[in-house]
């Protein structure tokens, strides 16, 4: 597996947090009561939680190994996990 692949990888899981945040939040504002996601929301949020606080800490330590391939998508993904670990802090904060 090259470098660059496992920057895309590191992308889309940030993305994939993200989104999970961003659509739980969206449920959560709006009062929407779905079955289909209190079951997902039950099963990822564990591991969406460990990718959001992780992935910052593996780029962190690939930044300090010099092991960053693609400048660009390294500052996306970083910009993506921060946006995520905000949004978290909001959902722990505000909303309870």
């Amino acid at each position: 597996m090259t470098k660059l692949k496992l920057e895309f990888i590191r992308l889309g899981l940030a993305f994939f947090a993200f989104l999970f945040i961003l659509l739980t939040l969206f449920m959560y504002v709006n009062q929407v009561k779905a079955q289909w996601h209190q079951i997902i929301g039950e099963l990822l949020t564990i591991p969406v939680i460990l990718l959001i606080v992780a992935i910052p800490i593996w780029l962190i330590v690939d930044l300090v190994k010099k092991k960053v391939a693609d400048k660009s998508i390294f500052n996306l993904t970083f910009f993506v996990s921060v946006i995520s670990v905000l949004l978290l802090l909001f959902a722990f904060k505000v909303l309870n």
